[in-house]
């Protein structure tokens, strides 16, 4: 029985194939983090730009997307908590001026 991609006994398989699948061209996930602050040196912002777009890696455009959220999360975190303290502020002042 032979094996997926195996062709008359030799193994088949293509540059590209083990690039994608070993994922050799993909950064770190601290890069994917700088790039997403625009903290990157220019050449480097570049390969991500193209690693992202071009190339369509679908784990390092996951992992953006992970970190996105979580950055949206963050933001709104403080935004829920500044609108509970004025909220309750108010309250307690509209409670102080009517007695």
């Amino acid at each position: 029985m032979s094996e997926p991609g195996d062709l008359d006994g030799r193994l088949a398989f293509t540059v590209a194939t083990v690039w994608r699948e070993e994922r050799i061209s993909c950064p770190h996930p601290d890069l994917l983090q700088s790039h997403l602050a625009g903290s990157l040196e220019p050449g480097a912002a570049e390969f991500l730009e193209f690693h992202l777009r071009e190339s369509l890696c679908p784990f390092c455009n996951a992992i953006l997307e992970d970190l996105r959220a979580q950055e949206d999360r963050a933001r709104q975190a403080p935004m829920e908590d500044l609108r509970d303290k004025l909220l309750r502020s108010t309250v307690a002042a509209l409670r102080r001026s009517r007695g």
